[in-house]
C-alpha cells in the first residue's frame, strides 16, 4: 500500500446507467485512459454586507459542476465504448473476411498455392484434384482458377467463394461465413508462382458498428476514478456523466490518442469500489502512420497534418435544487469541424475553396489485419486556404473545415469502426 497516489495506479470503470444520476450496481467495464481532470468543483462567492466594517465577512458556495476531459488512446476495441456515448448505440451487421492472392505474371508448371493448409497446384497438362491448368493468358489461368477452386469438394476449399480479378490480376477470395472465424483462414503461395497475398490469413471478418450524428437518444454513464493502492484506498464516482465531444489529431507517427469532454452531475467519494472484478477491452491500438484523410474516397496527396473535433454542444440544465447540482445534461445542435494541411501545390484543394462548394471526407486509421476506424463527413465547407513562405523548404497550405449535413446521407457525420467486438449496446 502508499502514502501517496500515484497515477500509474489509477483505475478508470464505467458503467451505463438506466436512469439518469443513478449508479449501477454492477456490469461495470475497466477502461484504458492516458490522464483525466474530470472532477467536481464549487466556488466561493462574495456577497458584502455593509455596516460591518472593512474587513471580509464569510463567503458563500456557488453552484456545483462536475465537468472535465479524459484522453483516450483510440484502439480497436475500446473505441467504440466512446463511440456510444458520444452517438448513442449503433447498427451492427457482421462482415465476411476477405483476401486475395495477387499475381506479377503467369504461375511456373508445378509452382503452388495454399489455401487454409490444402495445397493447390498448377500444371501444363490435363489437371487433377487439387490443381489448375495454366491458360494462354494469366487472365484464362485465373479464370480457369477460380472456377476449379469453387466447384472443389475440399472441405477445407470450399469454405470461400473464388472470384478472377482479371484487371488487377488477383485471385479475390471471401469467407462464406460472416463473423470471426473466417480471419483464421490462412493464405500462401510459393516463389514460382509469382502469387503475393494479401496477408498471411484472410481479415476483416467480425462486426460493422455504424453511428451516425445528430441522434436524441445519447446515454449516461456513471464514471468511477479510483486510488486503489492508497492505505486508504479511494474513489470518486460520477453519476450522470454525458460525452460532450470528441477530438484527435492525425500525424504522422505514434499511437493514434484522442481526448473526450465529459460533463457528469456530481461527484461521489467513497471508500469501496463499485465493481472490484470489471471486465476489460483487449488494447490494441490504432496507429498514426496506418492512418489517411481522402476526399471523395481518394486519399488525399500531401497531407502532413490534420485535426477532428465533434460536439453534442451539451446544454446544462439547472434548475432550484437543494444540493446545486444541475438537473440534466442534454445535447444541443451537433457540430464538427477540423484542420487539414497540405503541401501546397497551387491546385489542391483550393479551386473547391474558392467555388464555396462543399467536398466529401474522410478521417480514419487501418490495421493490417483489415480492421478500421474511420469518420465519414459528407459535406465539408473548405475556407480560402491561408499559406506562408518561411524558408526555402516546402510550402504548406492549412484548411480550417467545417461539416453540415447531408441531406441525402441522413446525417452530418458517419462513424465506422470494424472489430471483433459483437456488441456495444
Amino acid at each position: 500500500m502508499k502514502v501517496r497516489a500515484y497515477g500509474a495506479d489509477a483505475t478508470l470503470k464505467v458503467c451505463r446507467e438506466t436512469s439518469y444520476g443513478v449508479a449501477p450496481a454492477n456490469g461495470y467495464r475497466s477502461l484504458d485512459f492516458k490522464s483525466t481532470d474530470l472532477s467536481s468543483e464549487q466556488p466561493l462567492g462574495d456577497d458584502p454586507l455593509l455596516g460591518r466594517g472593512r474587513n471580509a465577512q464569510d463567503p458563500y458556495r456557488g453552484l456545483i459542476t462536475d465537468e472535465g476531459k479524459v484522453d483516450i488512446p483510440l484502439d480497436l476495441r475500446g473505441s467504440g465504448f466512446w463511440l456510444t456515448g458520444l452517438f448513442g448505440d449503433p447498427a451492427t451487421t457482421q462482415t465476411k473476411a476477405e483476401g486475395h492472392i495477387a499475381f506479377s505474371g503467369q504461375p511456373a508448371a508445378n509452382s503452388t498455392i495454399a489455401l487454409n493448409g490444402v495445397t493447390w497446384t498448377f500444371v501444363t497438362g490435363t489437371p487433377g484434384a487439387n490443381q489448375t491448368q495454366i491458360g494462354v493468358s494469366l487472365d484464362a489461368t485465373l479464370t480457369a482458377l477460380a472456377a476449379d477452386l469453387n466447384s472443389s469438394a475440399d472441405a477445407q476449399v470450399s469454405k470461400c467463394t473464388y472470384t478472377a480479378n482479371t484487371t488487377d490480376d488477383r485471385l479475390e477470395i471471401q469467407f462464406d461465413t460472416a463473423g470471426t472465424a473466417g480471419n483464421a483462414f490462412t493464405l500462401a503461395a510459393s516463389a514460382n508462382s509469382g502469387g503475393t497475398v494479401s496477408y498471411g490469413t484472410l481479415t476483416g471478418g467480425g462486426y460493422r458498428h455504424e453511428w451516425l450524428s445528430g441522434g436524441d437518444d445519447i446515454p449516461s454513464f456513471t464514471f468511477e476514478i479510483g486510488h486503489p493502492k492508497l492505505i486508504t484506498p479511494v474513489f470518486f464516482r460520477h453519476l450522470g456523466t454525458v460525452m460532450e465531444s470528441l477530438a484527435f489529431e492525425m500525424g504522422q507517427e505514434g499511437p493514434a490518442n484522442g481526448t473526450v469532454q465529459l460533463v457528469a452531475q456530481g461527484e461521489e467519494k467513497v471508500a469501496v469500489t463499485l465493481d472490484a472484478t470489471p471486465d476489460a477491452f483487449a488494447l490494441k491500438r490504432f496507429a498514426q502512420g496506418r492512418g489517411f484523410i481522402q476526399r471523395g474516397g481518394v486519399p488525399l496527396a500531401g497531407v502532413t497534418g490534420g485535426n477532428l473535433n465533434f460536439s453534442n454542444n451539451l446544454e446544462r440544465v439547472r434548475v432550484i435544487r437543494d444540493d446545486g447540482k444541475i438537473e440534466a445534461a442534454e445535447p444541443t445542435f451537433a457540430s464538427c469541424q477540423g484542420a487539414m494541411t497540405v503541401r501546397f501545390d497551387g491546385a489542391t484543394l483550393v479551386a473547391e475553396a474558392a467555388n464555396g462548394e462543399p467536398v466529401a471526407s474522410e478521417y480514419g486509421f487501418s490495421m493490417a489485419e483489415g480492421w478500421s476506424l474511420t469518420f465519414e463527413l459528407f459535406r465539408v465547407f473548405l475556407p480560402k486556404p491561408k499559406y506562408s513562405v518561411s524558408g526555402p523548404g516546402g510550402v504548406e497550405a492549412s484548411f480550417d473545415w467545417r461539416a453540415a449535413y447531408d441531406e441525402s446521407a441522413g446525417t452530418m457525420l458517419r462513424a465506422r469502426l470494424l472489430n471483433d467486438v459483437a456488441s456495444y449496446a
